[in-house]
């Protein structure tokens, strides 16, 4: 009966599975020469069952896996004040992503006043893994493209949830009226978010944003301390006026070296000099854009040239290409276009950025502008007061109060734990830079030589390790 055998080897995951062998592990079939057929067709048959049953697996899976879908999808519409669920193609990294309207209230303190629709977007990993939860700053339609993916996501293995700010994009009730649009109403809309996904994920969660969404991280953490475990604000500003002056002393005085400051302003004087045979290319190229401002273009041709070194700065440009002394005209024109064209002061051109100005001018300030260095070169004699000027209508009133800035402040100071403050070294908004002020339950991080566009993946390998080990720690 052993005298002869055959021997087959196992390579299909599946069989190997069927007989708890490991890959490559032969299996021994014997048998009689005489049943040879026999066996052989027996084999063959239990070869097919296996297969069919190989297949029902495959679909049982793949409709367990269709099942938590639905199921992520119709737990969403459950929730209290779901308006809309649209499911969208999600970036590679996740399972599944939807489109959500959720309904806020105008006013939380007041909710009977009316409300409006929120804009999130949710892409899900899964119910066991950490979320990280991005307050964007201003509107989120970036959020809806599926190569959307905060890089602490793939860090942290997490979740993503995306929330567009209040009164922008998509999230903007039928009438406006900027009474509601406050600090303490934005931070009540992100915490209603926490409140309404915690219960489909229960792990940690770690709140993030960029420049006025890293501002928002503060604030929301700030007002509701409970509601996330980290918080990662990126290049986040904390201004206590409507026109701050600490940026254009940083611009003066810190950013860069002091030969690539003075590059910098040797290029504005430049321009300034020039102005009367650029100005027909400026009137011309606004014409073109059909620009429209609410002063005339000789003054935001000023202004242009003020803002240019904030924006050199802001950016992380080189002064390697700043136009030399012996630059023509429509070379020093082109450049101060590319870094700091006057669709900025454009009224149609701001209009999707228009609501920030109002924060700006109630709670969140802004920065200011000196002409001084440039006396005799210029129309503008005195910038005080130019962001009523120039970015609202004549009818606009507001009264600015620091009130929710020195609350955050406060908090930094004494009771904040576990929140990253990322920054760039160069950057202006490095002058208004959130402060840890001796707390050492906080991370500050700045990058050297960095601009606004510093990031965790940007970061020295020192830093960046440091970043990750803290992360890492405080995820425990």
């Amino acid at each position: 009966m052993f005298a002869d055998f055959y021997w087959l080897t196992a390579k299909q995951s599946q069989f190997n599975k069927l007989f708890s062998r490991a890959p490559n592990q032969k299996i021994l079939l014997y048998f009689a020469p005489s049943k040879r057929k026999y066996y052989s067709i027996i084999l063959k048959i239990e070869m097919a069952k296996f297969l069919r049953s190989s297949l029902f697996i495959i679909l049982l899976i793949a409709a367990w896996q269709i099942g938590i879908s639905q199921n992520l999808e119709e737990r969403i519409k459950s929730l209290p004040g779901i308006i809309s669920v649209e499911k969208m193609e999600p970036n590679k990294f996740f399972t599944e992503a939807f489109i959500i309207m959720v309904k806020e209230p105008l006013d939380h303190l007041h909710p009977e006043l009316g409300t409006f629709p929120q804009r999130v977007v949710l892409s899900n990993l899964g119910f066991d893994q950490p979320v990280v939860f991005i307050t964007e700053g201003y509107g989120g339609g970036y959020g809806t493209s599926s190569r959307y993916l905060n890089e602490l996501c793939p860090m942290l293995k997490a979740n993503q949830l995306f929330a567009e700010h209040r009164f922008f994009g998509k999230s903007v009730p039928d009438s406006v009226d900027w009474k509601y649009l406050t600090v303490e109403n934005a931070a009540a809309d992100h915490h209603h978010i926490v409140e309404l996904f915690k219960p489909l994920y229960e792990k940690k969660w770690i709140s993030t944003g960029i420049s006025k969404g890293g501002e928002t991280v503060l604030y929301h953490r700030a007002l509701y301390p409970k509601d996330v475990e980290i918080s990662v604000p990126y290049v986040a500003p904390l201004n206590f006026s409507v026109e701050e002056k600490r940026h254009d002393h940083f611009i003066r005085h810190k950013t860069g070296t002091a030969s690539d400051r003075k590059e910098v302003e040797r290029f504005q004087i430049e321009i300034l000099k020039r102005k009367k045979q650029l100005m027909p290319l400026f009137e011309q190229y606004c014409k073109e854009k059909n620009y429209t401002f609410r002063a005339g273009t000789g003054e935001i041709y000023d202004y242009c040239v003020l803002e240019s070194a904030f924006s050199f700065w802001q950016w992380g440009r080189s002064v390697a290409e700043i136009p030399k002394a012996t630059a023509t005209d429509q070379e020093f024109f082109s450049y101060l276009i590319k870094i700091c064209s006057p669709d900025y002061f454009d009224i149609e051109s701001g209009k999707p950025t228009y609501p920030f100005f109002v924060q700006a001018l109630k709670q969140l300030g802004y920065y200011g502008y000196n002409p001084k260095p440039f006396k005799g070169l210029m129309e503008l004699t005195d910038t005080k007061g130019y962001i009523l000027k120039l970015f609202m209508p004549a009818s606009a009133k507001f009264t600015y109060d620091p009130a929710m800035s020195l609350l955050v402040k406060k908090y930094l100071k004494k009771d904040a734990d576990k929140i990253l403050l990322i920054y760039g070294g160069n950057d202006p908004w490095n002058a208004s830079a959130a402060s840890t002020r001796g707390n050492k339950k906080i991370l500050k991080v700045v990058q050297p030589g960095g601009s606004h566009r510093t990031r965790i993946s940007t970061l020295p390998k020192s830093q960046r390790e440091l970043v990750t080990e803290t992360l890492e720690k405080w995820l425990k």
